[in-house]
Order: structure tokens, then C-alpha cells, then sequence
């Protein structure tokens, strides 16, 4: 009869356990060598939430470790033993190029990522470092042996460039000498696009002057000769003005506004987006330097990039001429 009531509370017991939830069910190992140190804090298991948040502290002296060792030349992430807030051992992964925080003595701030398993020590909490600790407090360095940056190239500086790889046959991709950029991780070494190349081969070093720089996608375009701002003007409204021919923006019959260049006579000389041309003024009306007016395309020629302008008056605009 005992027996029979025993059996009974015991599954009145199990039925009131509560079902696995979304928990991560860590196991702390009950000791972990260190160097110089082992620690013995071993306590029962802790239920965490993926994503929860804490705040963490690096074993002081403790040597990190691949989680997954039978990978050769992995990429595993690199482990630094560490402790939560309550005391409780953990894991803390340290990104490719934030070395700078294995090397923090103060508290952390990290989020529960993933519970691994080891062979020797079962489960592993594994916590990852909040954005803010890889970015906002990220130190801060100049570029390293005195380089220079790539906001502050100007046009025509010098710089020395290693071929790194051909694009094409006459486009090469160079490694610059002393330049960099700056991300997320730190300073980058930049690289170049390097045309007028096909006498190149990768590993060859060669003297390049600064010929564009984007800041906001972070390219940079090197010239081998002295680059002439007229002529490179002249290069980007001329492939503006291809692209144009090839969508049908730029063809006979289309209207555009021009500027007014210079008034001689009977001739207007206007700008109309990169093509320039003269036209016959108008005898009611006076135009002066810098005024705006509406012309249509009589003729283009795609080879030489240049048009044939006629003037459009309001009258014609009014008309829908």
C-alpha cells in the first residue's frame, strides 16, 4: 500500500514539472584551469535567455581557447574565460578585431549568443559583447606609422603602389603604401584602381598619383602621370553625356535648360548640361551672363559629343511646341 502511494505522489509531481521552455540550460564546470589560477565555484545549473543581457568580467591571467579545436585553421571564435555579474563562469567571444577588449579590466557589457558543448565540460554559456562595447569604446589611434588617410588625399598626391591583382587587362588593383582608411575594427590599408596598366604584373611597385577619391564609399583612383582637373571634368561630362544618348534623354526634339555663357551679338553661347553651343538670340528679348533658358536639340552627334541648339521662347513652352 505504501508503495502504491509512493508511486502516485511521483507521478502527480512530474505531471506538475513545467515543459522545456526556450532557456538555454547552462552548466558551469566545476573547475577550469587558468594561469595560475583554477577556480572551484562550481554551483547548480542556471537557466539564462538567448539574448539576455549582463554584464561580464575577464578571468584575470586566463588563457582564451578555440571552441571547436578539431577544426585546423579554423575560424572558430576565440573564448576568453570570464565571469556574470552574480559570479557565474561563462565564455566571452571576442570578434575578429576587437583585441582591445581581452584586454579590459572592468566590467563588460555582453548578451547571452549560444550554448556549445565540450566533451570535457558539457554545456558552455557563451555571451558576445554588445555593439556599443565593439564600436562606441572601440580606442581610438592614429593611422600606424605615421600614414596617411584617405579623406585627406588631395589630387596629385604621390603614392608608392604594389600590384596586387589585374581586373582586366589594362586595369590593375594596387596595394597603397602608407594609406589608410578607417572602419569599424580600426585603420585598414587602402587600395587603388590603377588604369592604363596592361605593361604591369602583379607584384610589380609603381609610382601613382592621386587622381579621385570617394569619400563615402571609400574608393580611390590613382593615375600613373599628373592628373589635370580640366581634362578630368571634361571626362565626367562626357560620360554623363553618353549615358544620356544611350537612355534617349539626349536626342533630337528633346528640351533642356541651359545657361548663358556669353552674349556676343546675335549668338548666344550657352551650356545645356555639358553640351555647349551657340544659338541665335532672340531680338525682343536681352539676356546677360548666368541667365536661364530653355532650348531644344536639333541634331546630335554621338562621336564628338556635341549638339546643334535652338532657343525656345515662353510663348512656344505655352504652346507645348
Amino acid at each position: 500500500m505504501r508503495l502504491l502511494l509512493a508511486s502516485t505522489l511521483i507521478h502527480v509531481a512530474a505531471a506538475l514539472v513545467p515543459p522545456s521552455t526556450t532557456k538555454a540550460h547552462t552548466y558551469r564546470p566545476s573547475t577550469h584551469s587558468t594561469k595560475g589560477r583554477i577556480c572551484q565555484n562550481s554551483s547548480p545549473p542556471t537557466n539564462w535567455e538567448l539574448g539576455e543581457r549582463t554584464r561580464v568580467k575577464l578571468v584575470p591571467g586566463a588563457q582564451p581557447k578555440k571552441l571547436r579545436k578539431k577544426q585546423r585553421r579554423s575560424r572558430s571564435p576565440m573564448l576568453y574565460p570570464c565571469e556574470t555579474a552574480n559570479g557565474e563562469e561563462c565564455w566571452l567571444h571576442v570578434p575578429a578585431g576587437q583585441s582591445h577588449l581581452s584586454e579590459r579590466t572592468d566590467e563588460i557589457h555582453a548578451y547571452v549568443t549560444e550554448v556549445d558543448v565540450d566533451d570535457a565540460e558539457g554545456d558552455i554559456l557563451v555571451l558576445s559583447p554588445t555593439r556599443s562595447e565593439q564600436t562606441d569604446r572601440a580606442p581610438v589611434t592614429g593611422p600606424p606609422n605615421n600614414g596617411r588617410l584617405l579623406d585627406k588625399l588631395a589630387k596629385n598626391d604621390p603614392i608608392e603602389g604594389t600590384v596586387l591583382r589585374m581586373l582586366t587587362k589594362d586595369v590593375a588593383l594596387v596595394a597603397c603604401r602608407g594609406v589608410y582608411r578607417k572602419a569599424a575594427s580600426g585603420y585598414r590599408r587602402q587600395a587603388a584602381v590603377l588604369r592604363e596598366a596592361s605593361d604591369l604584373a602583379v607584384g610589380d611597385t609603381v609610382n601613382c598619383y592621386v587622381r579621385l577619391v570617394e569619400k563615402s564609399s571609400g574608393r580611390l583612383t590613382v593615375s600613373r602621370q599628373h592628373v589635370d582637373t580640366g581634362s578630368l571634368r571634361k571626362e565626367r561630362v562626357a560620360a554623363r553625356l553618353r549615358k544620356q544618348i544611350k537612355r534617349g534623354t539626349l536626342a533630337p526634339g528633346k528640351q533642356r535648360v541651359a545657361t548663358v555663357v556669353n552674349y556676343v551679338g546675335d549668338f548666344l553661347q550657352v551650356d545645356a548640361g555639358g553640351l555647349v553651343a551657340d544659338i541665335d538670340a532672340p531680338d525682343e528679348e536681352d539676356f546677360s551672363e548666368g541667365d536661364r533658358i530653355m532650348v531644344r536639340i536639333e541634331s546630335v552627334d554621338e562621336q564628338a559629343l556635341t549638339a546643334t541648339l535652338s532657343y525656345v521662347s515662353l510663348d512656344q513652352l505655352e504652346e507645348g511646341e
